[in-house]
């Protein structure tokens, strides 16, 4: 649900901060937004990866199939990014975020190849292998860690951030993996009318 809007929910603390964090987010916000580049913009390249899977790259489209705890990440760094109070805890969240996506994004796409997908459903992901070991320097050291040393009271909403971001996600992917353990799918059962 998230993907198809990637990067939107922090971009709302751009305004919020100064100096060395703001630069820093915006160095990550620039290459999730394409460079410039519409075609290179993350949240495009996850559309035609969806599009090359035989899916409706429509935002909102599976809303009704994913369960609340995939909704509760994505509306956890909605919370965060427009309380101007919690500008900690969504820099702590793309931080954790950040240091924690690219062996997944590897997988993904490894896993991808193994069921036959070309480069046009794998390209995501191997985008995020590399954007992501490179935005994980920035996001822990010149975001996060310059937001921490500028503004030493922020430190609890940026590890807050960080430890909801890792902990909402962890159920998530507790939960699909438990779904798949019992042989079922992680979506809601569809509902006839």
């Amino acid at each position: 649900m998230y993907t198809l809007r990637e990067a939107d929910p922090h971009s709302w603390a751009i305004p919020r901060l100064q100096g060395r964090a703001k630069a820093a987010l915006v160095e990550i916000q620039a290459d999730e937004y394409g460079g410039g580049r519409p075609q290179r913009v993350h949240a495009e390249i996850f559309a035609r990866a969806m599009r090359g899977a035989g899916l409706d790259d429509t935002y909102g489209a599976y809303v009704d199939d994913v369960p609340a705890i995939t909704l509760a990440s994505h509306n956890m760094m909605s919370l965060f990014g427009l309380n101007r109070r919690l500008v900690g805890a969504i820099v702590g969240h793309l931080a954790a975020y950040e240091m924690t996506s690219s062996i997944p994004c590897k997988l993904y796409a490894d896993g991808l190849r193994r069921l036959g997908f070309g480069d046009d459903v794998t390209e995501y992901f191997d985008e995020h292998v590399e954007a992501d070991a490179v935005h994980e320097q920035i996001a822990a050291r010149d975001l996060a860690g310059s937001l921490a040393e500028d503004h030493p009271d922020l430190l609890p909403d940026i590890l807050f951030g960080a430890a909801a971001c890792l902990t909402v996600d962890g159920w998530a992917g507790a939960h699909t993996l438990e779904s798949w353990a019992a042989g079922s799918s992680a979506l809601r059962p569809r509902v006839s009318s």
